[in-house]
């Protein structure tokens, strides 16, 4: 007897992580991310121009 076919392919663990991202907070925490990266990035080359 034949085993049944699933309803769609399986879901890899790969593809659930970027599944994750599509998770409209995750846009507000790389906004969040990008910003601090940059005052950090700002501060770094007002330090090293003195």
């Amino acid at each position: 007897m034949a085993a049944p076919s699933p309803a769609g392919p399986p879901t890899l663990r790969m593809m659930r992580s970027l599944e994750l991202d599509e998770h409209p907070t995750h846009a507000v925490r790389d906004h969040l991310f990008t910003l601090a990266a940059a005052i950090v990035f700002l501060v770094v080359m007002v330090a090293l121009s003195r």
